[in-house]
């Protein structure tokens, strides 16, 4: 298991950036923001990791070409370093921690200023409508963001296992945890998420895309809900059993 790297970059590049990124968890908060960020941004593809049970699968874009399962990104955005690893697939169950070892120990090797992980979170510990995320530091991270740490909750997935070796090998940086719709993907969470990265990195970046996704994904959900109302009440009434909703 390997990072194979696709383009000249140097450790000089990579010093003192900001790494990003996360996985297909919950409401895939954590891929929808990396991959927002690499397009919003315009970051270039650099490299990917090669695990030892690779995924079997890909696809061929234009603007990419052939899409690798974990991809590196990099770019200089308002003066800020940003390297992200987008995570198109998951590591295989055999991968996970050597997969989550080896990018912590290389980010740590490249020297990288700060790490930003991001997940999803379930929304019934949310206390008020406002409250979009939680965070935990990771790795001794000093600084503090504007929302309340998440604690003694279990974190589960192969981002548990990533925040462990990055806080196992001091890499500092945050967790973040946008409160999502658990079992459909969630732009709209991600948008949260995208937004509290922004504020970290102290620029604005525009969520604009993620919520016409939300929007489109919201309302094929709320036809899904009429169409089985309808089958319901149909159905009841072909048996003779009227129902009142």
């Amino acid at each position: 298991m390997n990072i194979v790297l696709l383009e000249k970059i140097t450790d000089e590049d990579l010093q003192d950036s900001i790494f990003i990124t996360g996985f297909q968890g919950f409401g895939m908060v954590g891929y929808l923001t990396s991959r927002h960020l690499v397009l919003e941004l315009k970051l270039k593809r650099v490299g990917f990791v090669k695990t030892k049970y690779y995924p079997e699968t890909t696809i061929y874009t234009r603007e990419i070409g052939v899409v690798y399962p974990f991809e590196l990104y990099y770019g200089v955005v308002e003066g800020k370093k940003l390297l992200v690893l987008l995570n198109n697939g998951t590591p295989s169950v055999r991968d996970r921690t050597n997969y989550a070892d080896l990018v912590a120990r290389w980010v740590k090797e490249k020297k990288v200023s700060t790490a930003i992980l991001v997940g999803g979170l379930d929304p019934s510990l949310r206390e008020s409508e406002e409250e979009k995320y939680r965070w935990i530091p990771v790795g001794g991270y000093e600084g503090k963001l504007n929302a309340q740490l998440l604690e003694n909750r279990h974190i589960i997935g192969p981002l548990a296992l990533l925040i462990m070796f990055m806080d196992a090998y001091k890499v500092p940086g945050v967790a973040i945890f946008a409160y999502t719709e658990l079992y459909r993907p969630d732009p709209r969470a991600s948008a949260a998420a995208v937004e509290a990265i922004g504020e970290m990195l102290g620029f604005k970046i525009d969520t604009t895309r993620l919520l016409e996704e939300a929007k489109i994904i919201e309302s094929i959900e709320a036809e899904r809900e009429r169409m089985l109302k309808t089958i319901e009440m149909e159905e009841s009434e072909r048996k003779g059993h009227p129902i009142y909703l």
